[in-house]
């Protein structure tokens, strides 16, 4: 079990070097593939020995071996949480899969195949959200390089694995991902509209509303709507705490919404079931 997990982990992290280069580049529209790692000061190339995730960082203590500069900790965190996503979502999903691979033995494909492709969901939206919190956050904006990808792999998924959206069929199954999509897309114009007609300016940003979109391939219509609420109430309270840290004489200040739609997507995927039967159980009683 742990020598999986550990590989999971390898894996989660080599994925999050790549995150950073993504989210190091595509705000200045810098090539992904042109152009190897290299140091942001001296722009000497990074050989691979030094690019071994979480732990070249370590070893050079975050400087660039060559003029010394001092590399951002971004580097370290982003590697080191993806590969604990990896990791924690792979003991999550193989449970059943495990024994069958300690014993040395393939499990038949019904098995194999409900811990695959919900890993799969898991590991590709939870990446691309962090990706995105992380350029949102420095950048106000939700690239489309971070949103298309994840909204490929979560459309197959929704062909492949229907049960993703608790169907049998295809058709269901891309049914109730279109009528997600509907409804958060939706939403989020309306909102992108009347706010703009208030307050005379952009609300709402046209990424926000690409992301209600990628997050209909992996949640159903209820889980958006629990989306919705949750990121308005944590975007709330988001921003009442940074208009008194940064002491604003003034509520209209700029706040990105992506890290907000993130953590209530993060909270619906994985636990919206639960939220949604306890709600539902208070509204019948």
């Amino acid at each position: 079990m742990i020598i999986f997990t550990l590989c999971a982990f390898c894996v989660g992290a080599c994925i999050g070097s790549f995150l950073n280069v993504v989210i190091l580049r595509v705000p200045l529209e810098q090539s992904l593939w042109r152009k190897n790692s290299h140091c942001m000061s001296c722009h000497a190339p990074i050989p691979w020995y030094c690019n071994i995730p979480i732990f070249s960082y370590l070893i050079l203590r975050g400087k660039c071996k060559d003029c010394g500069a001092k590399f951002s900790s971004q580097y370290f965190w982003i590697e080191l949480i993806t590969g604990l996503i990896f990791a924690a979502t792979f003991c999550y999903r193989f449970q059943e899969v495990i024994p069958f691979l300690m014993k040395g033995e393939w499990p038949a494909w019904n098995i194999a195949r409900a811990a695959i492709f919900p890993w799969l969901a898991d590991v590709t939206l939870l990446s691309s959200l962090l990706a995105m919190t992380w350029i949102d956050a420095r950048h106000f904006i939700i690239p489309f390089e971070t949103t298309i990808p994840c909204f490929i792999v979560g459309l197959l998924i929704t062909i492949f694995y229907p049960e993703l959206h608790g169907c049998e069929s295809v058709w269901l199954s891309l049914a109730e991902a279109g009528k997600s999509a509907a409804l958060g897309a939706g939403l989020f114009l309306i909102v992108r509209w009347l706010g703009g007609l208030y307050f005379k300016r952009e609300a709402l940003g046209l990424g926000d509303v690409h992301l209600m979109i990628v997050l209909a391939m992996y949640m159903n219509w209820l889980n958006i709507l629990l989306v919705i609420f949750l990121s308005a109430l944590i975007g709330s309270v988001g921003g009442i705490t940074l208009k008194i840290i940064q002491r604003k004489s003034h509520w209209r200040f700029e706040v990105p919404y992506g890290p907000y739609i993130a953590a209530g997507a993060v909270v619906s995927y994985f636990w919206g079931a639960i939220i949604l039967g306890w709600y539902l159980e208070l509204y019948v009683k």
